[in-house]
């Protein structure tokens, strides 16, 4: 059956992202809440929901809107993180159903907690109800058998009864009974400091372990953490055992040439993976470094898609020269300390510095873009950081680069 609905959330319209794209856009609001709304629409019609393929011209003549501010809304959206890199909105997931199965689903599970809350709530009403009898029946009891204790017979003897002989036989043998006793303790207070050296052996290890690690691998272990491990377990991190030492290493030569841009992306994609996360509900398995660096074969499983499910992050910035390799390394970095990581991946994703070209007075370069629009967008907004960067990057090289220039592909 065919989808014919989408979801707007609560205060759409006045939520709060939308008024920093219609400041940034220099927009009207109203103009913002209606292109968002016919994006949302365009999302839902798509064949992979949630995908944005909008054309600015309909928006503007449809919505009777300026066609310049319907892209300048659409650019802000990018920028802002609302719409990623592979033209999907970030929060359709958030707030949207997949199917109508799925939604029906949801309201049947729904339905079926309520039912369970309310026979949990009268069942634990009933065993309260029994309890406080059984209670009051106990009360009784006790006070009969206090009453009933001692009695004196016929001929004026006092008669001693049941509980007064079980009270007799529970009373411990003071001497043997105080040396277990001291003798538990002992073992306690011992197996507790041996409890405690062994946790100061095992955190010795490991610090050992990290010190002995070559600064390769511990910079790949910090990748992990900040783009997989951090959403695995919050506030815990991985550690390199002896294994996973070996197996990096191997990974390193074999598989991602040694280049560190490479584990970068492969990390990213494990951490954009709904299903290495382990948020697939009914799959059960969540993705571990250990997975991850075991086999050539893992790494080729994630590289080509198998866990993205179609949503696979795009490739980070290349480069085609060996020789300006370390200095555009230093130009996204120095890019993403001013824009942030988000930006820097949005817009220089897919991107390939393709050629160098030498003048009298320094060097041109050339970065080759995956699309027209991306390509427009840098130019407008980050040409002057790029160029700044380039010529900073290569003040001490034997060419210096004093400018870029921007081509598509094709």
């Amino acid at each position: 059956m065919t989808i014919e609905w989408y979801r707007v959330y609560h205060g759409m319209p006045e939520d709060a992202k939308l008024k920093v794209i219609a400041k940034r856009s220099k927009q009207l609001m109203t103009h913002v809440v209606t292109v968002w709304l016919c994006i949302l629409d365009a999302a839902s019609r798509h064949k992979t929901r949630g995908t944005v393929e909008v054309d600015s011209e309909q928006i503007a003549v449809v919505q009777d809107i300026d066609q310049k501010s319907v892209e300048a809304i659409i650019r802000a959206l990018y920028e802002k993180g609302m719409i990623d890199e592979n033209h999907r909105l970030t929060g359709w997931k958030i707030r949207q159903y997949a199917t109508d199965a799925e939604r029906a689903e949801k309201y049947r599970n729904s339905q079926k907690l309520a039912v369970a809350a309310t026979d949990s709530h009268a069942a634990s009403r009933d065993i309260t109800q029994r309890h406080a009898a059984k209670i009051d029946v106990t009360k009784g009891n006790g006070t009969s058998r206090k009453n009933s204790k001692k009695t004196p017979d016929t001929d004026g003897r006092v008669q001693i009864t049941d509980s007064d002989n079980r009270s007799a036989d529970s009373r411990p043998d003071s001497e043997a009974e105080k040396k277990t006793n001291s003798d538990r303790k002992l073992r306690a207070r011992a197996e507790k400091r041996e409890s405690e050296r062994e946790k100061q052996k095992i955190g010795g290890q490991a610090a050992d372990q990290k010190q002995n690690a070559s600064p390769i691998l511990l910079q790949m272990l910090d990748t992990w953490n900040a783009e997989v491990q951090s959403k695995l377990t919050t506030g815990q991190k991985a550690i390199l055992t002896p294994k996973r030492k070996e197996q990096m290493t191997q990974r390193w030569l074999d598989d991602f040439q040694q280049d560190m841009r490479a584990w970068k992306h492969y990390c990213h994609i494990i951490g954009a993976s709904e299903f290495c996360l382990g948020k697939i509900a009914g799959k059960g398995w969540t993705i571990d470094l250990s997975w991850a660096v075991e086999s050539s074969d893992h790494v080729a499983k994630i590289l080509e898609g198998g866990f993205s499910g179609g949503n696979h992050p795009s490739h980070p910035p290349a480069c085609d020269v060996p020789a300006l390799q370390e200095a555009w390394d230093r130009v996204l970095h120095g890019f993403e300390q001013k824009h942030g990581k988000a930006t820097c991946r949005s817009w220089l994703a897919n991107t390939t510095i393709t050629r160098v070209q030498k003048h009298c007075d320094g060097a041109l370069v050339t970065l080759r873009c995956p699309s027209k629009f991306s390509c427009e967008w840098i130019t407008q907004h980050y040409i002057a950081d790029l160029n700044r960067l380039w010529a900073n990057a290569t003040a001490l090289a034997d060419v210096r680069v004093t400018s870029i220039e921007l081509i598509t592909e094709g």
